[in-house]
């Protein structure tokens, strides 16, 4: 399989950084684009071995001359997109980050045209139960027991179909006010999808705000634990991915199906609406994740005082340190 990359300039490998600046948004953004790309779901035994040992041979052996640059950072993507990079667990191809567009066009769609209580009720469970396996799949790494999955489950879900609920009750009995607004296609799917969503990345990731995070210096040394580091994590994931993420996924189609002619018939119809979902979701995505980097720059005076006064190597005072945000 060939993940190329349309010719770009490409840099010098290291295992430690991203191909991308991930100081910029384009960076970021482009970064995330690797992460998503729906070749990875098609990524064979015999394709990840090679990129494991050609990586393993780089760290052992430094830079070979028939290696290129390009083969590594390759290799670096494949074996990134099945292996947890914490647990070194294989992921399954349903819950890698790869499958997020695919899986959602349909769970989006369910969403958007569900009118009837039994509908709003099972694509609402449908999408927090993928939901709740991405991010199970993809968590930082804290080990979470059955009943912390359990947890985060029960209340994402009840959430969303709560809330969901709540605003077709309003739709039909609220003030005139209230009725206006649920009465507009997405607002009811928004509401439950970014309530349920920032609840469900809470619950998921509960154990780093118990327990912290590891916090390094520039170069990658651990100088610590930080609670506080986790909930700048956690709260930057809600505010991203959970609350970001739906506005333009929900949104854009009702926006562009509006001006589309319902005469071409219900066929051209659903396939035009699949279109714009997709759309949608292949911008949305990866323009709501790379609001944040991934790596945290976190002033040492917002974290706990233990961190207020390190010195590094030469004694000179560190004000910076760095956290993995997650996803």
């Amino acid at each position: 399989m060939s993940l190329d990359n349309g010719g770009e300039e490409i840099p010098p490998f290291s295992l430690s950084s991203s191909r991308y600046n991930q100081a910029t948004y384009a960076g970021r953004f482009k970064g995330f684009l690797d992460v998503i790309d729906p070749r990875c779901l098609f990524i064979s035994e015999k394709e990840l071995e090679d990129s494991v040992k050609l990586l393993k041979e780089f760290e052992v052996n430094g830079a070979s001359p028939k290696v290129s640059d390009e083969q590594l950072w390759q290799a670096k993507k494949i074996r990134d997109a099945v292996i947890h990079p914490s647990t070194g667990e294989h992921i399954f191809p349903a819950v890698r980050m790869a499958a997020f567009i695919p899986a959602n066009v349909p769970l989006v769609a369910g969403m958007l045209t569900s009118t009837g209580v039994a509908g709003t009720i099972f694509w609402q469970w449908a999408n927090q139960s993928y939901n709740s396996a991405l991010n199970y799949a993809n968590r930082s790494g804290s080990e979470i027991s059955m009943e912390e999955i359990a947890t985060s489950y029960g209340i994402a879900v009840g959430t969303s179909v709560s809330i969901a609920m709540t605003f077709r009750w309003l739709g039909k009995n609220g003030p005139k006010p209230v009725r206006k607004i649920a009465s507009i296609p997405f607002v009811v799917p928004y509401m439950a999808v970014a309530s349920a969503g920032a609840a469900n990345v809470y619950f998921s990731r509960r154990p780093e705000l118990k327990t912290g995070v590891p916090v390094t210096t520039l170069a990658g040394d651990e100088v610590g634990i930080s609670k506080e580091a986790a909930r700048q994590g956690v709260t930057q994931t809600i505010l991203s991915r959970s609350l970001g993420l739906p506005v333009p996924v929900l949104i854009l189609p009702t926006m562009i199906m509006s001006v589309v002619p319902k005469s071409i018939g219900p066929g051209p119809l659903m396939f035009a609406e699949l279109a714009a979902i997709t759309a949608a979701l292949c911008i949305a995505l990866p323009g709501a994740i790379a609001i944040f980097p991934q790596r945290l720059e976190l002033d040492t005076h917002s974290l706990e005082p233990e961190f207020h006064n390190l010195l590094d190597k030469e004694g000179n005072k560190i004000t910076k340190l760095y956290s993995n945000k997650g996803l």
